[in-house]
């Protein structure tokens, strides 16, 4: 661990509500933060902290976007007192929603970490900006998986071909590498969504979908082996 991250463990130092409160990303997130960040590292994140401190000690190009300003104050303030120089960091103090559309061309980040607003679905607003600006082996990491706005993404990463799961620090927070381009948007393709969720549905209703379901996934997996019996269905079907 740097002697950074140690020194904010030992300072616990507070930079949210004007320096009341304390939400920075607890010891093991920062030695991830710590671990992979460099002074040739161009990252970004979704909120402001301790985290940031982290990531302008490491000398290269961050972004830290957080609408409220003396988060941004308190961390240049407290950077200088322990000899950190924050003058690679920019500070946006402007809602994440707002500014991410139009941050990034191209995949330029690499590194990020997503730990900004937690109410739905701010979180997934994020990753999909962040992520579609994020170099091929890329990582991003993201923080409270365990919150139900923010646990889709972590399902949705872990099922698909060309993310990697790396680790889960402080057992709260997901490391993902980008192992590959992913694929054009379909939803058919993606692991994700192999399966319906019929969660919604009173218990009677839900087995007659859930059972539907199961036939037509048969049948396709039936058509996708034995052709001919895919195009006799669709003859004696009208074509579905």
């Amino acid at each position: 661990m740097s002697h950074v991250v140690q020194q904010i463990i030992r300072d616990d130092p507070r930079f949210h509500s004007g320096g009341v409160n304390c939400w920075s990303a607890l010891p093991g997130i920062l030695g991830v933060l710590s671990a992979h960040a460099t002074s040739d590292t161009q990252s970004a994140e979704t909120g402001c902290g301790a985290s940031t401190v982290v990531f302008a000690a490491a000398g290269g190009r961050h972004t830290a976007i957080s609408p409220d300003p003396r988060e941004h104050q308190l961390v240049r303030e407290y950077c200088e007192k322990i000899g950190v120089d924050h003058s690679g960091v920019t500070f946006i103090a402007e809602s994440s929603d707002e500014v991410l559309p139009s941050l990034y061309d191209g995949r330029v980040l690499d590194f990020a970490f997503i730990d900004g607003a937690h109410s739905f679905p701010y979180a997934i607003i994020d990753w999909h900006y962040i992520t579609s600006a994020l170099k091929l082996h890329g990582k991003v990491l993201v923080d409270d998986i365990a919150i139900h706005a923010i646990t889709p993404l972590y399902h949705f990463m872990a099922a698909e071909d060309w993310w990697r799961l790396e680790s889960i620090p402080d057992d709260r927070a997901a490391l993902f590498a980008l192992a590959e381009l992913p694929p054009e948007e379909g939803y058919t393709t993606q692991q994700f969504n192999r399966h319906m969720d019929y969660s919604f549905a009173p218990p009677v209703m839900r087995a007659r979908l859930v059972a539907a379901d199961t036939g037509t996934r048969a049948r396709r997996e039936a058509g996708r082996r034995l052709p001919w019996a895919r195009e006799l269905w669709q003859r004696r079907h009208g074509g579905r």
